[in-house]
């Protein structure tokens, strides 16, 4: 199962988004607490590069668990 629902996942993507044009015009942006600036470029790209693989996964259906029970049969 997803960790996040599609709308969730979106929620996120903007608001790194966010961070990620702040950063690149020299300014600073909070997430969380957590004081973004131009240094943090690459974490937030990293972030960026999850949050999207996450959507994908949902958009396609997969990334989920499934389970399945039987007998192997000889």
């Amino acid at each position: 199962m997803a960790r996040y629902t599609l709308d969730r996942i979106n929620k996120k993507i903007e608001l790194w988004e966010a961070a990620d044009d702040a950063v690149s015009l020299g300014q600073t942006y909070t997430i969380s607490g957590r004081q973004l600036t131009r240094v943090d470029a690459e974490f937030i790209e990293k972030k960026l590069d999850k949050l999207y693989a996450e959507k994908d996964r949902v958009e396609a259906g997969t990334g989920r668990i499934v389970m399945r029970q039987g007998r192997v049969v000889r």
